[in-house]
């Protein structure tokens, strides 16, 4: 299957900046791209390969990936510790211990052993995990200093004036936060001309002419793989969230199965349903993981998580049919869904499937205020939708027989990875929030 890892890297990347905004607070929007685009300044300069600047990008746009898993379980450390947190050595060393193992889940072209692992640590060893420059991977060193850089002086809004203050930076931490020869590379190789190249209306065009655009083949599992890893970022945005993009994933990808789709359609489906709520990166926590009902004005954020999941997609080249059918996965065939209010008329078998994939999945899922119905309930509840009109009769009724009589689901396939996941939202009586 041939696909632009990078391509759909650079798409999510507003969504993780999204969330490391709500988190740590202390970046702004386009800090992945920001950091590719000095990462791979820094690295022509130094005369890494074609394929590393590929790769450095990747790493730069992923180099926080774990922050939604940390946060989850930092809060349960909470929980256990009297309400103390982790200190921030600590909360580093786990997000970038976590970070390092998803990032197997990347197919990168290059050499990748801990460039994750160690993207925070000095060149004078005093860093989390206290490794120097000379046992650091270069790539890491390269993506320290621009994470540091656009983190002091927030270059999303910075004007040639302060060029000269990011070099004195730069060379007055050699040795100490950063390597000679990292130091040298990016003082050569940066201009000022380069601060508007990395403003906030020129980095997509930026990143994609620094870097040669690469449709590599890859495996159904490496491409199964990557939908994952996505699906894992997603879900632990909310500790509500359980297994749910995963599900629907694996869901999807087993009613394509069903349907006789080709098997590349197939795992098409699949990057769709684990990307389907990718839009939820954007919405804070504080409604997500709010227990109780919400409000009115709550519940209205909470729905513009599918208008967010659109626009984050809508920027991919080529994955045209993956953006449809992970966007409308609320749409109804009445025009009672939501973001756009779609018809019957328009919603094609696969935008129908993927609703109903998504329905099913949040319906048998246990959340904090409710048990996971089982499957005859979860089917009792979707057949009163096909009576109100809202979802398609022969899609529940094929689940029906292909979760109950037909069920074969391969443990040992890449589906089979389980973690933790959200929701279809269904507005009920005592939450507002989710079935």
């Amino acid at each position: 299957m041939k696909i632009n890892i990078n391509e759909i890297l650079y798409a999510v990347s507003s969504g993780l900046d999204a969330v490391e905004v709500e988190l740590r607070g202390h970046v702004t929007t386009g800090h992945s791209k920001r950091l590719a685009v000095l990462s791979i300044i820094t690295a022509k300069t130094i005369g890494l390969s074609p394929k590393d600047l590929i790769d450095i990008a990747a790493f730069s746009i992923l180099h926080d990936n774990a922050l939604t898993e940390v946060n989850q379980e930092e809060k349960q450390y909470r929980q256990y510790n009297g309400g103390h947190g982790y200190s921030e050595t600590d909360f580093n060393v786990r997000r970038c211990i976590i970070g390092e193992n998803n990032a197997k889940l990347i197919p990168f072209r290059t050499n990748c052993r801990d460039v994750i692992m160690l993207h925070h640590e000095n060149a004078d060893g005093s860093g989390p995990f206290g490794r120097s420059a000379s046992n650091t991977p270069i790539k890491a060193q390269i993506i320290h200093l621009a994470d540091v850089i656009d983190h002091k002086f927030n270059l999303n809004d910075i004007s040639k004036s302060n060029y000269a203050e990011i070099i004195d930076f730069v060379k007055s931490n050699a040795d100490t936060m950063f390597s000679r020869e990292v130091v040298q590379a990016f003082t050569k190789g940066f201009k000022a001309k380069h601060l508007h190249h990395i403003s906030f209306g020129s980095i997509d065009t930026t990143i994609r002419k620094a870097t040669k655009t690469f449709n590599d083949e890859y495996t159904i599992t490496e491409v199964m793989n990557l939908a994952t890893l996505f699906a894992k970022i997603i879900d632990y945005k909310s500790f509500y969230s359980c297994v749910h993009s995963l599900g629907v994933a694996q869901k999807a990808i087993h009613m394509a199965d069903y349907y006789k789709y080709p098997v590349e359609k197939g795992v098409r489906f699949y990057l769709a349903g684990a990307l389907h709520d990718v839009g939820k990166l954007m919405i804070k926590n504080e409604i997500l993981q709010k227990p109780s009902k919400l409000t009115d004005a709550e519940y209205e954020q909470m729905r513009n998580h599918a208008y967010y999941t659109r626009e984050i997609l809508s920027k991919l080249k080529g994955f045209d049919d993956i953006v449809v059918w992970a966007s409308n996965h609320h749409e109804k065939l009445n025009g009672t869904g939501y973001p756009r209010g779609l018809t019957g008329d328009v919603l094609s078998s696969e935008e129908r499937l993927m609703t109903c994939c998504d329905i099913y999945q949040a319906l048998t899922e246990a959340r904090p205020y409710k048990e996971g119905f089982p499957h005859s309930k979860a089917m009792e509840i979707m057949r009163d939708m096909v009576i109100k009109g809202e979802i398609d009769m022969d899609i529940v009724n094929d689940m029906n027989y292909e979760m109950t009589i037909n069920r074969k689901v391969d443990r040992s396939s890449p589906t089979s990875i389980l973690y933790s996941s959200e929701d279809v939202i269904v507005k009920t009586d005592e939450t507002n929030h989710v079935i």
